[in-house]
């Protein structure tokens, strides 16, 4: 089936209108800038084959905090009460009462007592969770530098230990922090981050895939050439997600760059744009300026518009970068840091990767 665009279309409408999704339409489509489908264009609506999915979106399972909010979280509420909690309302809001009845199913099943729903509490409260692939949680130790290590750093910040900056560097502040956190959870006190720290933290393992070689890629696993190198943050009831498909690059190697926000709460949400531009990334040197940014190349229709996210939805956008700087020359060799942008809420998360000669 096709279908020719028309004044006003934009491709979440046109996914609308035929009951699919962006993704889809821009996988048949080899769509480029989703931002700038044109009058007239001819699209491919649907096919015999499916679509091919990006691996980002194994949230089966979703990992849910203190803070949380939407139907995962009402889902959960629903299924500690139906086995006799008290957490008050089914309201959807993670808050100190639904935490507490975590806890004490946590405990009652033997499971790690966090607070935290990941894949463990959601399958005993007897949820299939489902994924692509296999699931491993590297181990991490003092020196190893990377997203993973970035990662752990932001977890332990959020559990109010201390380790240091969030710069992906494995050091003594952030092994002190490990080896508190290893011992107020009752496991062995090595500062090594393994799996059983892992399942402490609440984390639902870092998903793996097949590489070329019919091996398994670890996103962010250091000293790694290859795999996913991503960061995620949930601000005000969306999920941001931002990846390179690398961490490591040599010079001139193109980076493959990912940004999702998706909305987290229970009640469709309204974005208001004042162009046609809903994403921008920008990328910072190492001593923080600002070096090319992708808006500065595309041009956009200035026109204001409107785009309506149901719960669960999301929004996603895949662009390259060819490693020019703004003068379009390659940049040297050095620690980079990208950064996404949410053009209708001004939020921006980023992550770090390396260029090498």
């Amino acid at each position: 089936m096709t279908y020719v665009v028309r004044t006003g279309d934009t491709l979440f409408t046109i996914a609308q209108r035929f009951n699919t999704t962006v993704e889809r339409l821009i996988a048949l489509n080899n769509i480029t800038n989703p931002n700038m489908i044109l009058v007239g264009m001819v699209l491919t609506i649907s096919s015999d084959q499916p679509a091919p999915q990006p691996p980002l979106d194994s949230e089966w399972c979703p990992r849910l905090t203190l803070g949380s909010r939407g139907s995962a979280v009402r889902e959960v509420q629903q299924l500690l009460r139906d086995r006799g909690y008290d957490l008050g309302g089914i309201d959807g809001v993670f808050g100190s009462r639904t935490r507490a009845a975590v806890v004490n199913f946590q405990r009652s099943r033997n499971l790690s007592v966090t607070g935290i729903v990941d894949t463990a509490t959601w399958q005993a409260l007897g949820r299939q969770c489902q994924g692509p692939g296999i699931s491993v949680c590297p181990t991490i130790r003092p020196g190893d530098r990377g997203s993973a290590v970035r990662f752990l750093q932001s977890l332990l910040q959020r559990l109010n230990y201390a380790p240091g900056p969030i710069d992906g560097i494995f050091g003594a502040d952030t092994r002190a922090a490990v080896i508190a956190f290893q011992a107020n959870n009752n496991i062995p006190t090595t500062g090594l981050v393994d799996q059983a720290t892992w399942n402490a933290l609440g984390v639902t393992c870092v998903p793996t895939f097949p590489d070329q070689d019919g091996g398994v890629v670890i996103p962010g696993q250091p000293d790694e050439g290859d795999g996913l190198n991503y960061t995620w943050q949930e601000i005000e009831g969306f999920r941001y997600l931002l990846a390179t498909n690398e961490s490591r690059y040599y010079r001139g190697q193109s980076v493959r760059i990912t940004f999702r926000k998706r909305n987290i709460t229970d009640q469709s949400v309204t974005l208001e744009y004042s162009s046609s531009q809903l994403f921008d990334f920008y990328i910072s040197n190492q001593n923080g300026r600002e070096i090319w940014r992708w808006s500065e190349d595309h041009a956009f229709l200035p026109v204001i518009r409107e785009m309506i996210l149901a719960p669960g939805e999301s929004e996603t956008i895949d662009i390259v970068w060819d490693q020019r700087n703004k003068s379009g020359n390659l940049v040297n060799p050095q620690n980079l840091t990208l950064w996404g942008t949410n053009k209708a809420t001004g939020e921006s998360v980023s992550v770090q990767f390396e260029v090498y000669e």
